[in-house]
């Protein structure tokens, strides 16, 4: 785990217009472990230096700003474009001519994943030069970013600029912090890529209700996934399934002491790791190391279901945008799973497998299946890619270092999982590198 740390040093200022741009002038070092971000080529010196010169004010209203986007927000790449992701969270768009760097973060829950690329500034005369990707701890880059501000606000005050709006919105920040009820509210708007600040009343209204209809755990997977101006739809339609998880009358109990007995594993695992784990503990437990299964009820009759009690338990139908499934109990204790219509075996399959991680990591509460990068999300899908196409099995069938997308083709079609799968897992467990066919 890397840390974060903004190490800056005020400077003084010569021709800056703008009292809290003068009074914040400052040499600034971005650091990500040993890492410097801020690694820069001076055309005009002809030197690479460590650290840039830039106002602070900027970077700390950005920061205040978006503060609950950019520490709650996740990616989720069918939504970057359409809600302007890479403005919350990528340094880039920090504004009033400061040359930042490419950096983005992308929270994942109790992580962050930052990335930085190398980028140019021809009016600063400054190259970029760092590339790299690192996971964060959620509490320390809060901290790190909370005494950035802090600093900027004291700095202001003590050379007696006042009145700013930086100050103004961020106690208003500070206000939400401190109450748990308006720190939700402000999260589930953030999810949203929306301002909590600046929401008509009506629009308030509207999150309370749907908030008191949503189980508080799902709050901020569901409000990442709808859409604004149809939340009341999608809550409702959200309600009935979980309304048919709850009042189903199958009876899976044999699933149940099977997660019961499954060591589902924490600790210093990544949530990722945890799936694989998991994936690799169920395959032995079950004795199907790399069987391919053709259909969800081969599948199911493997956990103990027949046809007819696998529909008990299961129901499909059109949910709303970004939902794959959604799991629960019933009553009696029992796994209940609603999925979204899928028509490819191998796409039903793989949505199951990730439920099925969600039950066994989150008993007696409901969850989502949701397509975004949050740690929670990353772990199922880890956990279905493992026990579909194990990375030892396709190791096993790579030809060698090297892989082709037609190589992946045929794994895949072997494995009968798609070739998204078999593509994911050789690039994530490192089996091989995809060779150039252009």
């Amino acid at each position: 785990m890397d840390r974060v740390r903004f190490e800056f040093e005020w400077e003084r200022s010569e021709g800056v217009r703008g009292a809290e741009l003068r009074a914040t002038w400052a040499s600034l070092r971005l650091m990500v472990g040993n890492e410097c971000l801020t690694r820069v080529f001076d055309k005009s010196a002809k030197t690479v230096r460590s650290c840039i010169f830039i106002p602070l004010y900027p970077l700390a209203e950005w920061i205040a700003w978006n503060w609950w986007s950019l520490l709650y927000e996740p990616d989720a790449y069918w939504l970057r474009d359409q809600r302007h992701y890479a403005r919350r969270h990528n340094l880039q768009f920090v504004g009033d001519g400061a040359a930042m760097p490419n950096v983005e973060f992308r929270p994942l829950g109790k992580h962050v994943q930052v990335f930085w690329m190398p980028s140019t500034h021809p009016y600063q005369l400054i190259d970029y030069l760092g590339r790299g990707a690192a996971i964060l701890d959620h509490a320390q880059l809060t901290e790190s970013l909370y005494a950035l501000v802090e600093g900027v606000c004291s700095r202001l005050e003590q050379e007696n600029v006042i009145g700013t709006t930086l100050v103004q919105g961020w106690g208003a920040v500070k206000e939400g912090m401190d109450d748990h009820g308006e720190s939700a509210f402000c999260r589930a708007v953030a999810v949203q890529g929306r301002d909590p600040y600046s929401l008509q009343q009506s629009e308030e209204d509207e999150l309370i209700t749907v908030a008191r209809i949503v189980p508080e755990k799902l709050h901020l997977d569901f409000f990442h996934v709808g859409s604004w101006g149809m939340l009341s739809d999608q809550a409702a339609t959200l309600s009935d399934a979980l309304y048919w998880i709850e009042h189903n009358c199958g009876d899976w109990k044999n699933l149940s002491l099977l997660r019961d007995d499954m060591n589902v594993l924490g600790g210093v695992l990544t949530p990722w790791e945890q799936g694989y784990a998991l994936a690799r503990t169920m395959r032995t437990t079950l004795g199907c190391n790399g069987q391919k299964f053709s259909s969800l009820e081969e599948l199911g009759q493997l956990l103990g279901r027949s046809v007819d009690q696998l529909e008990q338990s299961t129901q499909h139908r059109e949910m709303f945008t970004g939902v794959e499934a959604v799991v629960g109990e019933n009553r009696n204790g029992s796994p209940g799973f609603v999925f979204k219509p899928r028509y490819r075996p191998e796409n039903q399959i793989f949505s199951f497998c990730r439920a099925l991680c969600e039950y066994f990591f989150s008993p007696r509460s409901p969850s989502l299946v949701i397509d975004t990068n949050t740690e929670q999300q990353k772990r199922n899908r880890a956990f279905a890619a493992e026990f579909l196409a194990p990375a030892e099995q396709i190791k096993r069938r790579l030809a060698g270092k090297e892989t082709t997308r037609e190589e992946i083709d045929e794994i895949a079609y072997t494995m009968g999982v798609s070739s998204y799968v078999v593509a994911h897992q050789v690039q994530n467990h490192g089996l091989a590198v995809f060779r150039d066919e252009s």
